[in-house]
Order: C-alpha cells, then sequence, then structure tokens
C-alpha cells in the first residue's frame, strides 16, 4: 500500500476530507500535472505571460511568475525527471519535517530559485524566461543529502553513489554552466535557479539554525541515532501542538536512520507500516 493510500483517505466524510488529508508531495505533484495539461490547453501566449518568469516579466509586475514558473513545464521529459526525483526524496523530508513545514521550504525554495534566475541579468546574463519545478527539486535533493549523506543512490537505476556524491556532482555541473553562460554561452539549462535550490537548502539547515533563527537543538537522545548525521546538531522543528510521545519520535529516528544507512527499499513491511502512520500523523497536524 502506498503511502497516500491510507485509511483517512478513504473515509466516510467524503472529497473535502481527502483533500485535506494530502500531503504536501501530493500536492505539489498535483499542480505540476494540472499546469502541465494546460499546456496543451490553454493558448501559448497565456502561459508563457502567466508561467514563465524572468527580469522581464517582473519589471513589468508579473511578480507571482516566481512561483507560478516553478510548478510550470512545457515538455513531457522535464516534468518527468522533475518529479521522478521529487517522488525519490520529498516523502522522507516530509515525514521528517511535517506537512507545513515542508511545503513552507518548497515554496520558499521555488522562489528563491526563480528570483536568482531573473536577477542575473543584473550582472551581465541573457534574460532568458525560465520554467520548471528544477530549483525546487534541487533544494530538496540537497536537503535529502545533508541529513543522508551516505544514503546509496542508484544513478538510472544501475549506478550506485552517495547522496552527497550526487548532490555535489550536480551542484559542480550547474556552476560549470553558470560560468559559460558569463561568457555567453546558450545552454537551454536554468543554472542559476539549480544553484539557488542548493544555496537556499544549505542556508536554511546549516546558517540560519546556528545563529538561533530557525530549528532547535537536538535532544542527546536524538543525538545518539543522529550522529551520522548532517548538520549534525540541528534539524527544522516538527509541528507544534500534537501529543507525539517520546516512543513515536524515537521510533522515527530509528526508521530515518535506516533508510540514511541503506535506503528506503531496506524496509520491512511492518517498518513501512509504523513510517506511513507517523508521516500521517504529521501531516495531519497544522
Amino acid at each position: 500500500m502506498g503511502i497516500f493510500d491510507r485509511d483517512y483517505m478513504q473515509d466516510s466524510s467524503g472529497t473535502g476530507r481527502m483533500i485535506r488529508g494530502m500531503s504536501a508531495v501530493k500536492w505539489i505533484l498535483t499542480i505540476n500535472i494540472a499546469v502541465f495539461i494546460a499546456w496543451n490547453f490553454a493558448s501559448t501566449e497565456f502561459m508563457r505571460y502567466n508561467f514563465m518568469t524572468s527580469w522581464a516579466h517582473l519589471v513589468t509586475g508579473r511578480v507571482w511568475t516566481l512561483l507560478t514558473a516553478a510548478f510550470s513545464h512545457f515538455s513531457f521529459f522535464h516534468i518527468l525527471i522533475n518529479m521522478l526525483v521529487f517522488l525519490s526524496f520529498g516523502p522522507v523530508l516530509e515525514a521528517r519535517w511535517g506537512k507545513i513545514r515542508f511545503l513552507c521550504f518548497y515554496l520558499g525554495a521555488a522562489l528563491f530559485s526563480s528570483l536568482l534566475h531573473a536577477s542575473m541579468v543584473e550582472f551581465g546574463f541573457r534574460d532568458v524566461p525560465a520554467l520548471g519545478a528544477s530549483g525546487a527539486v534541487c533544494a530538496v535533493t540537497t536537503a535529502f543529502a545533508c541529513y543522508y549523506p551516505k544514503n546509496v543512490i542508484l544513478i538510472w537505476g544501475i549506478l550506485p553513489a552517495p547522496a552527497w556524491l550526487i548532490v555535489a556532482a550536480f551542484a559542480f555541473f550547474d556552476l560549470k554552466g553558470l560560468i559559460e553562460q558569463s561568457q555567453g554561452a546558450i545552454t537551454g539549462i536554468g543554472h542559476a535557479a539549480h544553484l539557488g535550490g542548493v544555496v537556499f537548502a544549505l542556508v536554511l539547515l546549516f546558517l540560519l539554525p546556528k545563529i538561533g533563527f530557525v530549528g532547535r537543538k537536538v535532544s542527546p537522545s536524538r543525538q545518539r541515532v543522529s550522529a551520522n548525521r548532517n548538520p549534525a546538531d540541528y534539524y527544522p522543528a516538527p509541528p507544534s501542538g500534537s501529543e507525539r510521545n517520546v516512543a513515536e519520535e524515537d521510533r522515527l529516528d530509528e526508521l530515518l536512520t535506516k533508510v540514511s544507512r541503506e535506503g528506503i527499499n531496506a524496509l520491512d513491511d511492518q517498518e513501512r507500516e509504523d513510517l506511513h502512520r507517523i508521516s500521517r500523523n504529521r501531516r495531519d497536524t497544522p
């Protein structure tokens, strides 16, 4: 049974409860698919005006495109790759942070990466309209790699590599591409947006907690199971107001540590069920 196919999605309270119970991951996926479909039915002029972003868009007052462009894909291959990567890492972060914090993280990354792309024109770059979730997805993968740097990921389902190495390699690729674009090259890739997602995640997870702006100190009991995690001492606080007990917190730590060491496929049926239950509790908590 999938993480979204839980009993609370099927109860007698109807569509309203089902919609309220949707995870942030599922909401983001649904919106991306809806906008992709719109590209095939709405006028191209309307979509370019409202669902792409650039400096020209912003100076003419279309500031909403900073967000809408991050949910916009014209190419099937583009949305396929972005959503596959997003679905591989997003649910783990949402289970750790809860629905609201994960959604805020994703939207913040989307806005920052779009703004960075658009503002590059002020540094001599071409003002090229952009679209796609890649910047926000890069933030998700970077956050995952910060928490689970040694988690082995199969590239193309074949080549194994630790999460930190994959994120570092793609960041290097984007930095190289950005330098080439500064010299006039046209690569067709929003390298600045990708790097914006990486920077957003690193700042949020490393810098801000250490200056006391976000997050909270990890308790000694959590440190015992988090010794190999990165960042070592901080993580975004889970939603407040819930009735989670210490046993549930410890169980979540145990499961996420196993995912970090061995990958999500290493969980047995009972462990998956426990992760689903805790994830559901966090999504249901505002």
